[in-house]
């Protein structure tokens, strides 16, 4: 693999996708696939400080797990909520009472030691 003389960007977001990328042993590649962009868009955001990014943030939280939030903020609480889990947040506030409850009681049983 060439060895390349660019620059990496001070984009601080972008620092964290590919913090994260690293930290979950996911490639840059991975991410494009699953954006369905070239591997070329995510190293113009490395490289050339493009925010094209900026309009991938939802699904770039959803590959990594992670919040809008910690990406433009840094902020990483133990109470930070992943769009995955908004997601099911969303279903199941969309359930009648009776399939909530369905869902508390599987849930307690489940996590039951």
């Amino acid at each position: 693999m060439a060895k390349t003389d660019k620059k990496l960007t001070d984009d601080p977001v972008v620092l964290r996708i590919l913090g994260l990328l690293e930290k979950k042993r996911k490639k840059e590649l991975d991410l494009s696939r699953y954006l369905k962009i070239s591997s070329g868009s995510v190293s113009k955001w490395k490289y050339d400080g493009s925010v094209v990014y900026l309009k991938y943030i939802e699904e770039i939280c959803d590959f990594l797990d992670t919040t809008p939030n910690y990406l433009f903020l840094g902020s990483d609480d133990e109470e930070r909520i992943s769009m995955s889990e908004k997601k099911l947040l969303k279903m199941y506030r969309k359930l009648d009472d009776d399939r909530k409850q369905c869902i508390n009681d599987t849930i307690r049983f489940m996590t039951k030691r």
